[in-house]
């Protein structure tokens, strides 16, 4: 049993240490616990993640499993940055459905565990699965964004912007081509495909 051993260290020491323990605990192919509240670091060490919430455990699961597939709202706000849109359902199709966004439109989403019409959900969106003026016809669901705040970050930027009634959705853009120009105050346009947004039980 580890109870977060590495909380006292510094970023880069405490990252090399988690990459170390990480090393020592292949090597000696033993089971691990290893308790912590940072969440990039449970990515980082574990093969597999219990979440609690209130000592109730939310999801039991990889770390990519947690991440691209988040089972509940708190699981999804909880591990890695997260957008959330409330709205309810008014069609289901399959493994699909569509949400109205109150003031806002619709949404094409992933039905996760959203299972009747007319229920509420909490629509669940990573800031990297977003796309800044996408293409037109390129993905369902496109909404009108003013910039708020721009933070550049080395090898990406985080947009803080206005959509579907939120101030606080977050868009991170890769500097993998270049810095993107965006500038606070600017009117865009954002979007994103139906499979990168999970419809979850509110």
């Amino acid at each position: 049993l580890m109870d977060e051993p590495l909380g006292a260290l510094d970023k880069q020491l405490r990252e090399e240490m988690q990459l170390e323990i990480k090393h020592i605990h292949g090597d000696l192919g033993i089971t691990v616990v290893y308790v912590t509240h940072d969440q990039g670091e449970a990515l980082t060490m574990s093969d597999r993640i219990a979440v609690f919430n209130d000592g109730v455990i939310q999801q039991l699961a990889t770390p990519a499993e947690l991440y691209e597939r988040p089972q509940n709202p708190f699981v999804a706000q909880f591990i890695g940055e997260n957008n959330r849109l409330h709205g309810n359902v008014i069609a289901l199709n399959g493994t699909t459905c569509t949400v109205e966004i109150p003031g806002a439109g619709n949404v094409q989403a992933l039905a996760v565990n959203v299972d009747m019409v007319g229920r509420p959900t909490v629509l669940s969106l990573r800031p990297e699965r977003v796309k800044l003026n996408p293409t037109p016809g390129s993905v369902p669901n496109v909404f009108s964004a003013r910039v708020a705040e721009v933070v550049y970050l080395g090898d990406h930027v985080r947009a803080r912007m206005s959509v579907c009634g939120r101030d606080d959705f977050v868009v991170k853009l890769s500097n993998s081509e270049g810095v993107a120009h965006v500038e606070p105050g600017a009117a865009v346009t954002v979007g994103w495909r139906t499979e990168d947004c999970r419809a979850l039980c509110a």
